[in-house]
């Protein structure tokens, strides 16, 4: 009879421990928006439900990777496409974060910065194809039958790197809004918040690095792939880690004020119509009927 080691068991109660934990931030957000539902407050509840589908997934594959090559290479794809999805989800709620914080006086698809910042994110359909064409996935052919997953080299170093590239990158933006605020900014009634949130929001970023560091860092190190459940729990808590960072952020005080105010504002700030007010001038004729006098 089969019985799991210690290691599968240990990634078990990991996986449980951080479906627990992802269920809870998610139903108290939830909880907690009153009215309408915002596209940023859609971006996080999205971020949320991700990171928790990696994480049951994950679950799932660990007590099924040994022997069996489905759930070998559905953790492959676990922890690759949905882990990539979850990241993305990230960084348009940053974009998101960072053109309200902005106090932009022009729509969207009129910001350059914006426009950058989402063009930035398409690299990752490259990215999520490099990963596939050097992937590692491999059973052993002797017990206990276990599951190797990872990447080789060339799509460990370039994944990493454009994640370093991408996250300092939203990390220094808010740093410099948090340390040298814009005149807009400064003069806002929204100052001491958008301090708060800009700082706080960087703090997002570090957390993101640091997991993004260890778990390709772990690929970088071990060229002949982990074991499938070594690898799908470090994804696991990398999804986990960030979606409890960024909760505590944006149930700040300061951040949630700022949001309630600013969004119902931006909302409705909508580009004023131009009104003509065109004068009919109505010409009446009038004609003079002279009558004939009898004589």
């Amino acid at each position: 009879m089969y019985s799991p080691d210690e290691y599968e068991i240990l990634a078990e109660v990991c996986s449980v421990a951080c479906i627990t934990i992802l269920s809870i931030i998610f139903g108290r957000k939830v909880a907690s928006i009153e009215g309408r539902v915002y596209y940023i407050r859609g971006l996080l509840l999205a971020l949320y439900i991700c990171s928790w589908i990696v994480a049951l997934l994950g679950c799932m594959f660990t007590s099924t990777n040994n022997g069996n090559s489905a759930s070998c290479w559905l953790s492959f794809f676990n922890m690759s496409l949905i882990y990539t999805i979850n990241k993305i989800i990230l960084y348009l709620y940053w974009i998101e974060k960072m053109y309200i914080i902005e106090m932009p006086k022009t729509s969207r698809l009129r910001s350059f910065c914006y426009n950058f910042n989402v063009i930035i994110l398409f690299p990752y359909i490259a990215l999520v194809v490099l990963m596939i064409y050097y992937r590692v996935i491999d059973v052993a052919q002797e017990l206990p039958y276990h599951c190797t997953i990872g990447y080789k080299l060339p799509a460990s170093i370039t994944v990493l790197c454009y994640d370093i590239f991408v996250i300092l990158m939203f990390t220094l933006m808010f740093a410099k809004y948090h340390y040298m605020p814009t005149p807009a900014q400064r003069d806002s009634q929204y100052a001491v918040a958008i301090r708060i949130t800009t700082g706080r929001n960087a703090l997002i970023g570090v957390a993101a690095l640091i997991t993004s560091l260890v778990k390709y860092g772990l690929t970088i190190s071990y060229q002949g792939g982990l074991r499938g459940l070594v690898a799908t729990c470090v994804t696991i808590l990398d999804v986990t880690i960030v979606a409890c960072v960024v909760h505590w952020v944006s149930t700040h005080p300061a951040e949630t004020q700022f949001m309630d105010r600013i969004l119902p504002e931006q909302n409705n700030n909508e580009k004023p119509l131009k009104l003509e007010i065109k004068q009919h001038q109505e010409v009446v004729v009038l004609t003079e009927l002279t009558s004939k006098s009898p004589l």
